[in-house]
């Protein structure tokens, strides 16, 4: 059984990622003729992209806790500590004054790439010191 896409998967593929690309490029050019509705349109594209990547920064963590030991799995729980807590500040404060914290796509959209440099750190890490526990053990 093949399961590596062919030349001609891979191509549609591209086409209709690009497709939809423009697609979004083509409403959001046209919203911004309109007036009000681009901000919205922008503002649900917005979020959507940074769900995404949120999604996908935490799904990484989640892999992680599953296949390391307990301690690397605590590892990479802390970042979804923060998550947790910095996302109960951003409502805390949306609560209380609902200007505060105008750019809170942004800051989770920073805080999952922080999470991607923060994972690769911790599987090189492991890995480091799992060659080097291999390496100590091993008979001469």
């Amino acid at each position: 059984m093949n399961i590596r896409p062919d030349r001609n998967m891979k191509a549609q593929h591209c086409l209709w990622v690009a497709g939809l690309s423009l697609c979004f490029a083509s409403a959001a050019m046209a919203s911004t003729v309109g007036g009000a509705a681009p901000a919205t349109a922008w503002n649900l594209l917005i979020m959507l992209i940074v769900l995404a990547a949120t999604v996908g920064s935490i799904v990484l963590n989640i892999a992680a806790i599953r296949q390391w030991d307990r301690n690397w799995g605590l590892v990479s729980a802390l970042p979804i500590l923060g998550l947790v807590l910095w996302s109960g500040i951003i409502l805390t404060a949306k609560i209380i004054d609902p200007d505060s914290h105008s750019l809170w796509t942004l800051e989770i959209f920073a805080w999952a790439m922080i999470n991607m440099i923060y994972m690769v750190t911790a599987m090189t890490a492991k890995r480091m010191f799992a060659k080097r526990d291999e390496e100590g053990s091993a008979p001469y």
